[in-house]
């Protein structure tokens, strides 16, 4: 069994990080628009960029909450369409791939 213990502190580390950029746009969204409509109309495709930006956050951490599980459980690397090994560079470009460059 790999050692993942450096792999998995890293990890944390980026959830962390997400999770508070998340929860900051989060907090940019609630805040009350100006009442100026060509103001608020500027906001609000900024608002429509931050939304953009806090889903995909959200998808990253999910992925990486996934791969903390799968650490844990004992099948982390492994292609969960083919069951075979993920190969050591795609997991180190992406630490939360779930399939082989093949079933990828």
């Amino acid at each position: 069994m790999t050692d993942y213990t450096k792999l998995r502190t890293e990890l944390e580390a980026q959830l962390s990080d997400l999770v508070a950029r998340a929860e900051g746009i989060d907090n940019d969204l609630r805040k009350p628009g100006d009442e100026d409509w060509e103001e608020r109309a500027a906001e609000s495709e900024g608002d429509e960029v931050l939304a953009s930006v806090a889903d995909l956050a959200i998808k990253e951490i999910e992925q990486i909450k996934h791969a903390l599980h799968e650490i844990d459980e004992g099948t982390y690397g492994k292609c969960t369409r083919c069951g075979k090994q993920i190969p050591q560079e795609r997991l180190e470009v992406v630490p939360y791939a779930t399939t082989c460059t093949g079933c990828g």
